[in-house]
């Protein structure tokens, strides 16, 4: 039964992708920075916009859990094949979980008004308040992803030494990281999700092997 979860426990990365694209979605249907102050007060001011950002928040926080299960089971493949200290699991795994934690901070920055729109009858929005909480929140979400680069090269690097990863995977890898330090022209983004899904895929369908290490912590 153990080997079953083991095996399959990866797919939490395509979860996690599923419902970060979702939470997103919703967080950008709110007003840009461009828009007017008019056009801003109005759209916090409609209950359904307010329900669906709250709604959109605890979406892709649900992916970000899921996101800490799949680093965990990255964490447990990586070190099966590296052996010793395991440093480049541990490097994937306490970068994702920095990036992780920037992400969160990002949503809730981008979110700010709307908590205190839904929940305070006397709050007032106040446009130039909402333009520097979600400038603010971007730039939290573009340093998330450049510590995200050091989850894709750790993990490339793993697949280049070990083999527990295609080859391939490794180089392209090296690329996505590359790419991802240049979240502000936004594609990055994509990157991300997209070797997320990848990686996900990759090692549910490369079956975990065991090692002379891992019989004996089983036994």
């Amino acid at each position: 039964m153990g080997r079953v979860v083991d095996r399959w426990t990866p797919l939490t990365g395509v979860l996690s992708v599923a419902c970060s694209v979702v939470g997103t979605l919703m967080v950008l249907s709110q007003p840009q920075d461009k828009d007017s102050n008019t056009a801003i007060v109005a759209y916090f001011a409609d209950h359904s916009h307010r329900v669906r950002g709250i709604a959109g928040f605890f979406v892709f926080l649900a992916g970000i859990l899921l996101l800490l299960v799949f680093l965990t089971a990255l964490r447990e493949r990586l070190l099966d094949r590296e052996g010793g200290t395991g440093r480049l699991g541990a490097l994937t795994f306490g970068a994702g979980v920095g990036a992780a934690t920037l992400w969160v901070v990002s949503m809730l920055l981008a979110n700010a008004t709307m908590f205190a729109a839904s929940e305070g009858k006397g709050f007032r929005v106040d446009p130039n308040t909402f333009r520097l909480l979600g400038d603010t929140a971007y730039y939290a979400w573009i340093a998330a992803l450049a510590v995200g680069a050091v989850v894709v090269w750790a993990t490339a690097a793993a697949a280049l030494r070990t083999g527990v990863l295609p080859r391939w995977y490794g180089i392209a890898g090296v690329v996505a990281g590359v790419t991802m330090l240049f979240g502000l022209f936004y594609f990055p983004f994509f990157v991300w999700w997209i070797w997320l899904a990848t990686t996900s895929i990759l090692l549910v369908r490369r079956r975990p092997v065991v090692t002379a290490a891992s019989a004996a912590v089983a036994m």
